[in-house]
Protein backbone atom coordinates (compact mmCIF):
# COMPACT_ATOMS: atom_id res chain seq x y z
CA UNK A 1 0.00 0.00 0.00
CA UNK A 2 1.25 3.46 -0.80
CA UNK A 3 2.12 5.81 2.03
CA UNK A 4 -0.99 7.62 3.19
CA UNK A 5 -1.19 11.37 3.56
CA UNK A 6 -2.51 13.19 6.59
CA UNK A 7 -6.25 13.62 6.62
CA UNK A 8 -8.44 16.46 7.85
CA UNK A 9 -10.85 16.23 10.76
CA UNK A 10 -13.80 16.01 8.34
CA UNK A 11 -12.10 13.24 6.38
CA UNK A 12 -11.54 11.39 9.66
CA UNK A 13 -15.28 11.59 10.37
CA UNK A 14 -15.95 10.00 6.98
CA UNK A 15 -13.40 7.26 7.69
CA UNK A 16 -14.96 6.55 11.10
CA UNK A 17 -18.38 6.17 9.46
CA UNK A 18 -16.91 3.71 6.95
CA UNK A 19 -15.03 1.75 9.61
CA UNK A 20 -18.18 1.60 11.71
CA UNK A 21 -20.19 0.22 8.78
CA UNK A 22 -17.90 -2.81 8.65
CA UNK A 23 -18.56 -3.40 4.94
CA UNK A 24 -18.16 -1.50 1.66
CA UNK A 25 -20.52 1.49 1.52
CA UNK A 26 -21.94 3.85 -1.07
CA UNK A 27 -21.63 7.62 -0.89
CA UNK A 28 -25.32 7.72 0.03
CA UNK A 29 -24.75 5.43 2.99
CA UNK A 30 -21.88 7.64 4.18
CA UNK A 31 -24.05 10.74 3.79
CA UNK A 32 -26.83 9.04 5.76
CA UNK A 33 -24.42 8.01 8.54
CA UNK A 34 -23.24 11.62 8.79
CA UNK A 35 -26.67 13.24 8.36
CA UNK A 36 -26.13 15.43 11.41
CA UNK A 37 -23.35 17.24 9.50
CA UNK A 38 -25.76 18.49 6.84
CA UNK A 39 -23.20 17.78 4.10
CA UNK A 40 -24.42 17.75 0.51
CA UNK A 41 -23.82 14.77 -1.74
CA UNK A 42 -21.07 16.63 -3.60
CA UNK A 43 -19.25 17.31 -0.33
CA UNK A 44 -19.35 13.65 0.70
CA UNK A 45 -18.18 12.61 -2.78
CA UNK A 46 -15.30 15.08 -2.58
CA UNK A 47 -14.18 13.61 0.75
CA UNK A 48 -14.46 10.07 -0.65
CA UNK A 49 -12.38 11.03 -3.70
CA UNK A 50 -9.73 12.66 -1.51
CA UNK A 51 -9.55 9.65 0.80
CA UNK A 52 -9.22 7.35 -2.22
CA UNK A 53 -6.43 9.52 -3.65
CA UNK A 54 -4.68 9.52 -0.28
CA UNK A 55 -4.69 5.72 -0.24
CA UNK A 56 -7.15 5.15 2.60
CA UNK A 57 -10.05 3.88 0.52
CA UNK A 58 -10.43 1.46 -2.33
CA UNK A 59 -13.35 1.66 -4.73
CA UNK A 60 -15.33 -0.91 -6.62
CA UNK A 61 -17.95 -0.28 -9.27
CA UNK A 62 -21.47 -1.01 -8.05
CA UNK A 63 -24.16 -0.36 -10.64
CA UNK A 64 -24.03 3.30 -11.63
CA UNK A 65 -21.99 4.24 -8.58
CA UNK A 66 -19.20 2.98 -6.39
CA UNK A 67 -18.72 1.22 -3.10
CA UNK A 68 -15.94 2.37 -0.81
CA UNK A 69 -13.95 0.15 1.54
CA UNK A 70 -11.08 1.02 3.88
CA UNK A 71 -7.60 -0.10 2.85
CA UNK A 72 -6.64 -0.42 6.53
CA UNK A 73 -8.40 -0.86 9.83
CA UNK A 74 -8.89 2.00 12.26
CA UNK A 75 -6.30 0.39 14.53
CA UNK A 76 -3.77 0.19 11.69
CA UNK A 77 -4.39 3.84 10.82
CA UNK A 78 -3.99 4.92 14.45
CA UNK A 79 -0.68 3.02 14.68
CA UNK A 80 0.55 4.58 11.43
CA UNK A 81 -0.34 8.09 12.56
CA UNK A 82 1.23 7.52 15.98
CA UNK A 83 4.50 6.33 14.41
CA UNK A 84 4.52 9.38 12.11
CA UNK A 85 3.81 11.70 15.06
CA UNK A 86 6.61 10.13 17.08
CA UNK A 87 9.01 10.53 14.18
CA UNK A 88 8.02 14.10 13.26
CA UNK A 89 7.50 15.63 16.69
CA UNK A 90 9.92 13.64 18.85
CA UNK A 91 12.55 12.61 16.31
CA UNK A 92 11.57 8.98 16.89
CA UNK A 93 12.57 9.19 20.56
CA UNK A 94 10.32 7.32 22.97
CA UNK A 95 12.11 9.05 25.84
CA UNK A 96 11.12 12.47 24.45
CA UNK A 97 7.57 11.25 23.91
CA UNK A 98 7.16 9.88 27.44
CA UNK A 99 8.76 12.99 28.93
CA UNK A 100 6.19 15.11 27.09
CA UNK A 101 3.36 12.87 28.31
CA UNK A 102 4.47 13.24 31.89
CA UNK A 103 4.44 17.02 31.53
CA UNK A 104 7.99 17.24 32.80
CA UNK A 105 6.98 15.64 36.09
CA UNK A 106 8.71 12.61 37.49
CA UNK A 107 7.03 9.31 36.66
CA UNK A 108 5.66 7.50 39.68
CA UNK A 109 6.87 4.02 40.59
CA UNK A 110 3.47 2.76 39.40
CA UNK A 111 3.89 4.51 36.03
CA UNK A 112 7.34 2.98 35.59
CA UNK A 113 6.10 -0.49 36.53
CA UNK A 114 3.18 -0.18 34.13
CA UNK A 115 5.58 0.77 31.31
CA UNK A 116 7.93 -2.09 32.18
CA UNK A 117 5.05 -4.58 32.16
CA UNK A 118 3.84 -3.26 28.82
CA UNK A 119 7.31 -3.39 27.27
CA UNK A 120 7.83 -6.93 28.54
CA UNK A 121 4.65 -8.02 26.74
CA UNK A 122 5.75 -6.51 23.43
Amino acid sequence: MKQTQKISDAEMEVMRAIWKAGEPVTSGQVQEALADKGWKTTTVCTFLARLTAKGLLQTEKAGRGYRYAPRMTEKEYRELETREFLKEVHGGSLKSFFAALSGGEELTAGDIQELKDWLKDQ
